[in-house]
């Protein structure tokens, strides 16, 4: 087998698709969640929003090779907490990872009590 196919396989184990959904946010937020999903994870192929009252929500989706030993756990943790981090508030942060491969999708969802461990209770009245 040549190492050409033999890099291919091992790539091909670790693909997936990320569909990262967060609301609610305003207009000019967009811009840094779209700066930090490309930053941890890679630059979405799709970007959708959808207008909520006086908010927007939005759906950023993209394939992506994970390294050996990472988990679809830990980079939604991680991008939810980056998420969070920039916009220096608490914003719904959903994400499906789906598993280019045979094995099952998984679905994560990181909300306020994620975020006020991550960030203490500097947020609270």
């Amino acid at each position: 087998m040549s190492n050409q196919i033999q890099v291919q396989f091992a790539k091909a184990g670790n693909l997936y698709r990320l569909e990262v959904s967060v609301s609610p946010l305003l207009p000019r937020e967009i811009p840094t969640v779209v700066e930090v999903f490309t930053a941890n994870w890679t630059k979405p192929e799709e970007v959708d929003r959808a207008k909520v009252n006086d908010a927007t929500a939005l759906v950023l989706i993209a394939d992506h090779e994970i390294r050996a030993g990472e988990r679809p756990a830990d980079i939604a943790r991680v991008l939810s907490y980056a998420i969070w981090k920039q916009l220096d508030r608490y914003v719904k942060v959903t994400i499906e990872a789906t598993y280019l491969g045979e094995n099952p999708d998984s679905h994560f969802e990181f909300g306020e009590s994620q975020y006020a461990k991550a960030f203490g209770e500097r947020f609270e009245n």
